[in-house]
């Protein structure tokens, strides 16, 4: 019986069923981008065409009509500034008091530590409009400031959890050897402890640049037609009387995940270190 296991047209048929059932889930996985990347290939009569066409000349002007919007560009340009900006600040913030949580046990730090990620659990709506009558008493409605300290709220909380665990898995002794190089503390997380943290640090930003990226329901309160976002500005494709322009919004939606998609690609492999290495940690 091992024997006809273990026989190699067993293993071939075994990894046919493998490759099999992953080419399945892959393409489920994959089909609603696939579809939505179909559509901004057709014209509107396409789009519209019954029976749907699942053969046909594919087009760019879909593309080329989103592209030279201006409110494309201003709204793509507000997304990356905001969302650089929080992730930036979030990491700056946050990996120091992961630090402090993960080296120095003062009293009341998993209380402290709770209490932060209370902020993460709570829905984006229950402190929506809290922020918005405060930026407004300050005078940051309306601008892309108050856009990235809303988000910095939500994702400094994912990043300290994050970072905690990853620091906690660094040993003591590496800090203590600089020290004794004449090293302050804050030398040694400098230049010791934060090059070793960097796959935690790429996949807090990832994660922080996705919830920044994607986010509609702050942009859509906070911001105004000068600072709007990418989510926001893809709501103008619906075009009231003459319908939803299904051509322009599958397009825009396409280059607006492009860019996220092509930074978690390319940073793949620290994200899939610092998630297993730091996020499992309590």
């Amino acid at each position: 019986m091992a024997a006809v296991v273990g026989s190699p047209r067993a293993r071939q048929l075994q990894s046919a069923l493998i490759y099999v059932t992953l080419t399945f889930l892959v393409l489920a996985f994959l089909f609603p981008v696939l579809w939505v990347f179909g559509l901004s290939l057709k014209t509107r009569d396409q789009v519209f065409a019954s029976p749907p066409l699942y053969l046909w000349w594919p087009t760019l002007e879909n593309y080329a009509a989103v592209l030279v919007r201006a409110d494309f560009v201003r709204a793509f340009t507000n997304t990356l500034i905001v969302s650089t900006s929080a992730v930036l600040l979030s990491l700056c913030v946050g990996a120091p008091a992961a630090y402090a949580f993960a080296r120095f046990p003062f009293r009341g730090r998993s209380v402290l530590f709770f209490a932060l990620l209370v902020m993460r659990m709570l829905p984006p709506i229950a402190v929506l409009v809290p922020m918005y009558l405060l930026f407004n008493k300050v005078g940051l409605a309306t601008t892309r400031l108050s856009v990235v300290l809303a988000y910095t709220t939500f994702s400094l909380p994912l990043v300290v959890w994050i970072m905690r665990g990853y620091f906690e898995d660094l040993p003591v002794e590496l800090e203590e050897s600089a020290w004794i190089d004449g090293a302050s503390r804050f030398a040694a997380f400098r230049f010791v402890i934060l090059p070793l943290a960097r796959p935690g640090l790429v996949a807090a930003s990832i994660l922080c640049l996705q919830l920044a990226w994607n986010d509609f329901l702050f942009s859509a309160v906070l911001t105004n037609n000068a600072t709007q976002t990418l989510p926001v500005m893809m709501a103008a494709f619906n075009a009231g009387d003459s319908g939803m322009d299904w051509g322009g919004l599958t397009a825009s939606g396409m280059l607006v995940t492009l860019p996220v998609i092509l930074f978690s690609f390319l940073a793949q492999r620290h994200l899939v270190a610092g998630l297993s290495s730091g996020a499992v940690k309590g």
